[in-house]
């Protein structure tokens, strides 16, 4: 079969001889439509931080071809996203496709039943790939217990800063919402979606815009660095919330005496369970989403260089997401 093999740092090898996959007893094989490129995915390729050889891709969709044995209430034919579901790391709890088993990056995926989603009649395969990533604001808005009519600040306006700000635009009906982003592009787009403003990270024009309007009482941290988490707390109101969805891995000095006297409370995301993917399936059944707004490329297989490689120059980024279609 067909599939893209990362194989070391910036590294990954389209090939047309790949051993296709047989489901075991707890799978079905799908034959892929569409899998979108992570920002995780990103990091990896930059960074090599799972074994290789390995096929990367964990927002994939496709159509049911094969069944395990064990698998129930699945039938050929079926169209089906794979979504990993967050699972106890602190327990030992390692999985995961696309990160420690072959992904969706293939003309055909082994899915374990545990991952697999159905996708409604309304739902095209292509557009479903969107459904992952608003599982992540799903879950970081409901763990947020954030309430409408609220004062919002958004750093990072990446995919996931992006579909952040669309569901609770939605969902929520913001007092305000503002976007802050380095890229030009990126907040042009954040404008589009329905942002009231969209800053550069310079903290100046961004307090005098707060003057006006207010602090917000919550920050969705969708960026995770050393700066947006410490501008995080510079801006937010005292008593406010503080979501972090970007992952950073390093150690930071935290201000602690300012997180004191805002009392500011600081919560961290990671991943979705099963009942924030359901949430973002019955929101994308709602209608309520152009994921033209998010997808800006399809690309073939055999370019999945060339579409990782475009994520590597920042300052040229004229693109939400890259979606490939084997």
């Amino acid at each position: 079969m067909k599939a893209a093999v990362f194989l070391d740092v910036k590294k990954i090898e389209y090939r047309e001889d790949y051993p296709k996959p047989s489901p075991g007893p707890e799978d079905v094989l799908i034959k892929t439509h569409y899998c979108g490129i992570c920002g995780s995915d990103i990091t990896n390729f930059k960074l090599k931080m799972y074994q290789v050889p390995l096929i990367m891709g964990h927002e994939f969709t496709g159509e049911v071809v094969q069944i395990g044995d064990r698998v129930k209430n699945v039938t050929i034919g079926d169209k089906v996203c794979g979504i990993n579901v967050a699972l106890d790391i602190g327990q030992g709890e390692l999985d995961g496709l696309g990160i420690f088993k072959d992904g969706g990056f293939a003309e055909y995926v082994n899915l374990p039943g545990k991952y697999l989603f159905h996708i409604p009649k309304s739902i095209s395969t292509k557009d479903a790939i969107m459904i992952e990533s608003f599982a992540n604001a799903c879950r970081g808005v409901r763990l947020s217990n954030i309430e409408k009519n609220q004062n919002i600040a958004i750093i990072g306006a990446g995919n996931i800063g992006l579909c952040f700000l669309k569901y609770l635009l939605i969902e929520k009906k913001p007092n305000y919402i503002i976007v802050v982003e380095p890229q030009e592009f990126l907040r042009d787009t954040a404008k589009k979606i329905g942002a009231n403003e969209a800053f550069p990270p310079n903290t100046a024009k961004i307090k005098k815009y707060l003057k006006k309007y207010g602090e917000p009482n919550y920050i969705f941290d969708c960026a995770g660095n050393q700066d947006s988490i410490l501008m995080a707390i510079d801006l937010i109101k005292k008593g406010g919330n503080i979501i972090l969805e970007g992952i950073y891995k390093g150690k930071i000095l935290l201000p602690i005496f300012l997180i004191n006297s805002k009392e500011a409370c600081i919560k961290g995301i990671l991943g979705h369970d099963r009942e924030d993917i359901l949430t973002a399936i019955d929101f994308f059944d709602r209608n309520v989403i152009d994921t033209n707004q998010f997808i800006s490329y399809i690309m073939p297989l055999s370019e999945i260089q060339n579409a990782f490689e475009k994520y590597l120059d920042p300052h040229n980024r004229n693109f939400i997401k890259i979606a490939i279609k084997p």
